[in-house]
C-alpha cells in the first residue's frame, strides 16, 4: 500500500499540469514557509501559463512595504488576506485588462506561516494561512498543526497544501484540499469564503486600477424604508471593523437631534491601508446589521471614496458623523487631493452643503478641542455631557478576539 508521501508526490505533478492548463493566472506572495510551492509550479514546465510573479516578502519591513501597512500580526489570516489583495493588485498591474487579459481569470494569493524553529524551547502554535483574492471573492484556508514535525516536514506540508489550494481555485487537480488534509493526522482546518456581486467586484477593480474614468460610486447594501427628511441626511463613514456600542451611541444621538435615520458608509478604498477584502467586508456589514432594528438605523452603502472631499460628491446636503481624530485627518494636508489646500477644501464642503458633527474621544478633556475658526463654521462639536466615550475601539476589540 502506498504511503501518503508517495501519493502526494505522484499527484503533485499531475495537479500542477492541470493548473497550467486552466485559464487562470496568479501572483503568489509567501512569507514564513511554503516557498517550495514556487518550485513545484515551475519545475514541471509551462509555469508561465499560470504564474505571473512569485514574491517572498520575508523580512517584516518587506512585508510592510508589500501590503502597504504594518500588520497587526505577521502570521494571521488577516495578514494573508492583505497579502492576497496586494498580489491581486500586482496581477492587475502586470496583466492589465486593457491589454486583453480578463480580470475574472486573475487571482492574487497570499501565504503566511508560523512553522517550527530549530531548538524551539517554548510551545507555540504552528499555523499555515492561505488566502486568495479575485474580482468576485475572497477565500481563506487556515491549518493548525497539532502534531510534532521537523521544519522540513512542515515546509513540505505547507507547500503541498498551497498547491492543492491553487488547484481548487483554478478548478484543477484530482484531490481537493479536504481530501488531502484527511491523509494527515492531528490537524485543524478552517476555511472561509465570501463572494460579491458584479457591481462590488467592479468597484474593487476601479480602486486597484486607479481609473478616474470609473468615477466615484455608491452601492447600496441595505435599503431602509424609513423616510429621510429633505436636507437632513446623516452619514456615518467608518471602517466599522467591527461596529461597536460607541458607534451606535453616536448614531443614536444624531438621530435624536435631527430626526433622521443614519446611513452607514464603508469605503472599500482606504487612504493608508489596502482595500477591504470581501471576507472583512462581510464581517463589517454583519456587525452593522446587529443594530438594524434600532430606530437610528437607516441604510448601509459601499463606496470607492476614501476621502471626505470625495464623499461630499456622493452625499451632498449631508451631515457627517466623525470623531475628533477623523476631523483632524480630514484637514491634514497629507490627505488633500492634488492642488487642494485647507481653504479650497472648506469651500468644497460649503459648495456641497456638507457639515460635520464632531464627537470627543475619551482622552480629550472638555475645551481641549483645537479646531480653526474657519473649520468651525461647518462643524458642530458635541459636548461631553451629551456623549461620553468609554474608550471602546474597534482595534481593541480585534486584539481581544485575537487572544
Amino acid at each position: 500500500m502506498e504511503n501518503n508521501n508517495s501519493i502526494m508526490e505522484k499527484d503533485i505533478s499531475c495537479i500542477v499540469k492541470q493548473i497550467h492548463a486552466s485559464p487562470y493566472m496568479i501572483v503568489l506572495s509567501i512569507t514564513g514557509g511554503g516557498t517550495g510551492a514556487i518550485g513545484e509550479m515551475l519545475r514541471h514546465g509551462n509555469g508561465s501559463a499560470t504564474l505571473i510573479e512569485a514574491i517572498v516578502p520575508y523580512h517584516e519591513n518587506a512585508l510592510r512595504d508589500f501590503t502597504g501597512r504594518e500588520p497587526e500580526r505577521c502570521c494571521s489570516e488577516e495578514t494573508a488576506r492583505e497579502m492576497a489583495m496586494a498580489s491581486f493588485k500586482r496581477a492587475l498591474e502586470i496583466a492589465n485588462p486593457e491589454n486583453g487579459f480578463r480580470p475574472d481569470y486573475l487571482v492574487g494569493i497570499g501565504v503566511t506561516c508560523k512553522l517550527t524553529k530549530e531548538d524551539e524551547r517554548e510551545a507555540r502554535e504552528h499555523t499555515i494561512h492561505i488566502a486568495s483574492q479575485s474580482i468576485s471573492g475572497t477565500n481563506t484556508t487556515s491549518l493548525t498543526l497539532l502534531q510534532d514535525r521537523s521544519r522540513e516536514e512542515e515546509e513540505e506540508l505547507a507547500s503541498t497544501l498551497l498547491i492543492h489550494t491553487i488547484a481548487r481555485l483554478c478548478g484543477a487537480g484530482q484531490i481537493c484540499v479536504d481530501e488531502y488534509i484527511s491523509m494527515t493526522e492531528q490537524q485543524v482546518l478552517q476555511k472561509k469564503e465570501a463572494t460579491v456581486s458584479h457591481d462590488i467586484g467592479e468597484l474593487l477593480l476601479s480602486i486597484l486600477l486607479r481609473k478616474d474614468s470609473y468615477g466615484k460610486k455608491c452601492i447600496p447594501i441595505i435599503h431602509s424604508k424609513k423616510t429621510v427628511p429633505a436636507a437632513s441626511r446623516i452619514i456615518f463613514s467608518g471602517s466599522f471593523n467591527p461596529c461597536h456600542k460607541n458607534h451606535a451611541a453616536m448614531a443614536k444621538i444624531a438621530y435624536e437631534r435631527y430626526g433622521s435615520p443614519v446611513t452607514f458608509e464603508i469605503a472599500l478604498a482606504n487612504v493608508d491601508k489596502p482595500p477591504t477584502d470581501f471576507i472583512s467586508l462581510e464581517s463589517r456589514i454583519n456587525s452593522l446589521k446587529t443594530y438594524a432594528n434600532e430606530e437610528f438605523f437607516g441604510n448601509i452603502c459601499l463606496t470607492n471614496a476614501p476621502l471626505f472631499a470625495d464623499k461630499a460628491l456622493l452625499f451632498p446636503d449631508s451631515r457627517f458623523l466623525v470623531g475628533y481624530d477623523t476631523m483632524n485627518r480630514i484637514f491634514n494636508e497629507k490627505y488633500y487631493r492634488e492642488g487642494e489646500n485647507r481653504l479650497t477644501l472648506i469651500e468644497h464642503f460649503k459648495r456641497y452643503n456638507i457639515s460635520f458633527l464632531v464627537f470627543h474621544r475619551q482622552d480629550v478633556e472638555l475645551g481641549e478641542l483645537e479646531i480653526d475658526k474657519d473649520i468651525l463654521e461647518i462643524c458642530k462639536i458635541m459636548p461631553h455631557d451629551t456623549y461620553m466615550d468609554d474608550g471602546t475601539s474597534s482595534t481593541r476589540l480585534r486584539k481581544t478576539c485575537a487572544k
